[in-house]
């Protein structure tokens, strides 16, 4: 299986192949079982700049911003630390270890025992889409751990696992923007960032394929379900919308939902 920048330089198109498609599928639907309640709400948080967007390096805002998204997803009640990464430094107190692989990211979560660390770099604070991509994966990675381990899950690669967290929690469209500036490796001006040592766990076509099957099994429209989006990952979800059927795939999709509507 071929996830993130290589699966876009072997396979330049909108729509992944087979077994990618198929692969998407089943891992979405254990995600969704093991997120449990969480994941059952037809929720879909597609505002590009929700009220409250910190604009400059200001981790209290951040923190509020996280904390307000929790509570729509079902995450009231799981605390975490924010810290800054600085330089010279060390990255988080003693005993934190990463959950999954943390390079190649502007935030990241730790964990020790049962306590959180989510820990943040200055230049997150510079594109908007690589903000809102990070916080929609780190919370879909909090979700997965305060669900607990599972074999399945840890049988997913973490950082597509946390991406398809994020998806299944309703926050697929900040994740597709997010992907389209790591796979180009360029914000469309100026940030200051190194964007070619940043990088995600699923490619674009990949997490708009992921945004249309989590749309359809909410009963989402598309039109509904690409607000918000860019250009390219509009043409990108759109292609990936009429390529999925109404057969088995959605069927399984909406058993591990809740049995929702599958839309149009």
């Amino acid at each position: 299986m071929i996830f993130g920048s290589d699966a876009v330089s072997k396979s330049p198109q909108f729509v992944p192949d087979d077994r990618s498609r198929s692969w998407l599928a089943a891992s979405l639907a254990d995600i969704i079982q093991h997120l449990g309640e969480a994941a059952m709400a037809p929720r879909w948080l597609a505002d590009p700049q929700p009220r409250g967007l910190p604009l400059a390096n200001d981790l209290d805002s951040l923190f509020d911003l996280v904390c307000g998204l929790q509570a729509e997803i079902g995450q009231r009640d799981l605390e975490f630390t924010l810290l800054e990464m600085e330089p010279g430094r060390p990255a988080v107190p003693p005993g934190f270890e990463p959950l999954g692989d943390p390079t190649g990211h502007l935030m990241h979560t730790f964990a020790r025992g049962q306590e959180l660390v989510l820990l943040a770099s200055a230049g997150l604070f510079r594109v908007r889409e690589l903000l809102m991509a990070s916080i929609a994966r780190e919370l879909g990675r909090m979700g997965l751990w305060q669900a607990g381990p599972s074999e399945v899950i840890a049988s997913i690669d973490d950082e597509a696992a946390a991406e398809l967290g994020g998806v299944a929690l309703g926050m697929a469209p900040w994740l597709a923007n997010g992907a389209y500036i790591f796979e180009n490796a360029c914000c469309g001006g100026g940030c200051g960032l190194n964007l070619r040592e940043i990088k995600a766990g699923l490619s674009l076509p990949e997490i708009c394929y992921a945004l249309a099957l989590d749309a359809r099994r909410k009963g989402i429209g598309r039109w509904g379900a690409g607000k918000g989006l860019g250009a390219t990952q509009k043409a990108a979800f759109k292609a990936s919308w009429g390529s999925i059927g109404k057969g088995a795939t959605l069927a399984a999709l909406a058993a591990a939902g809740g049995e929702r509507s599958l839309g149009a």
